[in-house]
């Protein structure tokens, strides 16, 4: 299978905002089986063990083409690797340029501090829209606030004459 057979297949992944490999996608570059991909990842995290954080790898599920849910796992860049050095050198060539591929789909890493930045910036650009949208709305009254508005009119109307016949 070659890399366009496999960016065909595969869409980018993504783990935690960046890029990943799903097993499946592995399994398709490097011509095994699904199950036996998902067998080698769950040996090396075994092994490798405490020395992995959680955003590294993320294990769910997917439907199959017949809806069953079928396991998946998504690799960071460094599992990927570490996956491939058991397999061939070809393969793992195969891979890295997949890799390659994924990062030059626009993926950049954003610090913690950007990121909330920009979502704050972003939910306050959503209040002035909210804001404006309400301040530009043509203002609908309901048939309470109708009615009070004309018995307000009516007594005012009504307070007016009073003071007339007063005054004359």
């Amino acid at each position: 299978m070659n890399m366009q057979q496999i960016s065909a297949i595969s869409c980018a992944t993504t783990l935690n905002g960046l890029p990943g490999m799903s097993s499946l996608e592995i399994a398709e570059a490097t011509g095994k089986q699904h199950k036996n991909v998902l067998r080698d990842i769950q040996k090396m995290v075994e092994e490798i063990g405490s020395n992995l954080s959680q955003c590294q790898y993320v294990e769910t599920q997917v439907p199959d083409s017949y809806g069953r849910l079928q396991p998946l796992t998504i690799l960071d860049k460094e599992l990927t690797f570490t996956l491939l050095s058991r397999y061939s050198f070809k393969l793992a060539n195969l891979v890295v340029k997949r890799w390659l591929e994924l990062e030059g789909k626009g993926f950049e890493r954003v610090s913690v501090r950007d990121a909330v930045i920009h979502l704050e910036q972003s939910e306050k650009e959503a209040r002035r829209e909210a804001l404006r949208g309400l301040k530009s709305a043509p203002k609908r009254l309901t048939t309470e606030q109708k009615q009070l508005k004309k018995l307000k009119r009516m007594a005012y109307e009504n307070e007016r004459k009073d003071l007339r016949s007063r005054i004359r």
